[in-house]
């Protein structure tokens, strides 16, 4: 059975505790993996864009399964997008508000928002911040 794909998480895996790695020991095995058909994908929680800097020069070659599984990107299209409705957002936005040991950040393809942004939203009822922010519009 050959290898067909390998998979890193980034956080104390893959990326040392400075969150680097050695580009150029990286890019000649990832030449090597090319040569013998072995995709490459990276698959955190931390967001897309995030992720696509530490892999600048080959990010529109391999896959990201990102924000915990809610994006996947594969060469640069779009493959999964679990976004919530602008109900969903707020319901669950209101249940975190009652909640003092939670600090909220809601992430988007276009940006995220922190707690103070999203109280504001949800109080207009998932407005127009959202939908310019891509949060789940």
């Amino acid at each position: 059975m050959s290898i067909k794909l390998i998979a890193v998480d980034m956080d104390g895996t893959f990326l040392s505790d400075q969150k680097t790695y050695n580009r150029e020991r990286f890019m000649a095995q990832y030449q090597q993996m090319k040569r013998q058909g072995i995709r490459f994908v990276v698959a955190s929680g931390n967001q897309y864009y995030q992720l696509i800097s530490f892999f600048p020069d080959i990010a529109h070659e391999i896959a990201f399964v990102a924000e915990n599984g809610g994006w996947v990107v594969s060469e640069g299209e779009d493959v999964f997008n679990g976004e919530l409705t602008k109900a969903d957002f707020q319901t669950v936005v209101e249940h975190l508000l009652t909640r003092a040991d939670v600090e909220i950040i809601a992430c988007g393809k276009k940006q995220r928002l922190h707690a103070e942004t999203v109280q504001r939203c949800v109080k207009s009822r998932c407005g127009n911040v959202l939908s310019s922010s891509g949060v789940c519009g």
